[in-house]
């Protein structure tokens, strides 16, 4: 039996007040001509979002989540499922969905960007990696014949709030994360597991049933990388991703619809790890959004991510 969550993607930055982004479409350029039949170009069709679709999401809460206060942390990161205790229950029986189990996202299928949405046919050796052909199949030396794709890890940190003042938790407060995109191009491809773009997260705030989290995109970590500043560009000439980030701090902010009953789980619906974790599992379906201002526009600074969004399909969970 499953409860609908769903958690819609709308682009807006926070430039003072909240402003609406002027979407516009971007390209990848990887550096290498991947078709069988090489054109010499390195480079995707514009696409308007990153799409993912099965992604196995995990979620802890460190007490009972009807508390406002309690901490609250979701990942799709092994080893962060394994510092809260996870490998206890790994392996679990979920009685509330015949023939599944507690267990590690797999890697990349339950971690993987499936698609360019809206990029046509000019993907470039683009695949979602977790069916044939697998990354790197059939790579020369030059890369061509081969095949790429993108993964996701994130971690996200917050705790239960009551926003109806009636004592009970309904929903989620964030106040810091990391979502990383990384490049997957086979074993002999040398930039394979380079972070080809990071988001920071720093809070969050809801309405009604709406969740609203902001943060920024940093590069500070991987920025001096050639492949990491050449990869994400803009369908209409407004440069890479890394040259506006280098020229503006890249404020964003994602809306979360998260009208889902109940909104938070119940104690009794989540099973608790050797650490005392409570801890729950999620399929997740969404997309990153990128979205570039119109040129000339200071209010909308440099290039915004919209984006954790998930159409969340939970799953019942064992007592």
């Amino acid at each position: 039996m499953f409860k609908q969550a769903k958690l819609a993607l709308a682009a807006l930055v926070v430039a003072g007040a909240a402003l609406p982004a002027m979407a516009a479409p971007l390209f990848i350029n990887t550096g290498t001509d991947f078709l069988l039949q090489p054109d010499g170009s390195t480079r995707t069709g514009n696409f308007s979002a990153l799409g993912y679709t099965g992604t196995l999401a995990t979620s802890v809460y460190l007490g009972n989540p009807a508390i406002p206060g309690t901490s609250v942390i979701d990942t799709n990161r092994q080893a962060t499922m394994d510092s809260f205790g996870f490998p206890s229950i790994n392996g679990l029986a979920n009685p509330g969905v015949p023939g599944e189990n507690f267990r590690y996202p797999g890697d990349p299928g339950e971690k993987n960007i499936d698609s360019l949405n809206n990029s046509g046919t000019n993907q470039n050796g683009f695949v979602k990696g977790d069916s044939f052909p697998t990354y790197g199949v059939g790579a020369g030396a030059d890369g061509r014949g081969g095949t790429w794709g993108l993964t996701y890890s994130y971690d996200l940190f917050g705790q239960t709030i009551d926003t109806n003042g009636d004592g009970v938790s309904d929903s989620v407060a964030y106040t810091g994360g990391v979502l990383n995109l990384i490049y997957q191009g086979g074993p002999a491809d040398p930039n394979t597991g380079k972070t080809v773009l990071s988001l920071k997260v720093t809070g969050s705030n809801s309405s009604l049933n709406n969740l609203f989290i902001s943060g920024f995109v940093d590069y500070s970590a991987n920025g001096g990388d050639t492949f990491v500043q050449d990869f994400f560009n803009s369908g209409v000439g407004l440069g890479t991703l890394y040259s506006n980030w280098l020229q503006n701090n890249i404020s964003v902010s994602w809306i979360l619809d998260t009208n889902v009953n109940p909104p938070v789980p119940a104690p009794g619906d989540l099973v608790v790890t050797n650490t005392g974790a409570l801890i729950r599992q999620s399929t997740l379906d969404g997309s990153v959004v990128i979205n570039v201002p119109e040129p000339g526009t200071l209010a909308l600074v440099g290039l915004a991510l919209a984006g954790v969004g998930f159409a969340q399909r939970r799953r019942a969970l064992r007592k």
